[in-house]
């Protein structure tokens, strides 16, 4: 088996997790059918859980961290914006 074969299972490994971490955001209360398909899947293999608290902690992270890209409201089309970018004085 090549490296390629190895990165497509660990980034489905990841995809997958990654997944279930969304749906479990989205849908705090599961129904218990995806309860128990996360359960097997977690317990297939080791590296399952290990990916999934990994994507978990990813998840928790980015939430605390502020978008780069905040930046507001769209400026006012009325209020002149000088080539520099800044408004004038």
């Amino acid at each position: 088996m090549g490296d390629d074969d190895t990165t497509r299972r660990q980034d489905a490994v990841w995809d997958t997790a990654w997944a279930w971490v969304q749906r479990q955001h989205e849908t705090p209360d599961l129904a218990e059918p995806l309860k128990a398909e996360l359960v097997r899947w977690l317990a297939a293999e080791p590296r399952h859980r290990a990916v999934y608290e990994e994507a978990s902690k990813l998840w928790l992270l980015s939430g605390l961290v502020p978008p780069v890209n905040d930046i507001g409201a769209p400026p006012d089309p009325a209020v002149p914006i000088t080539p520099s970018g800044r408004l004038p004085p």
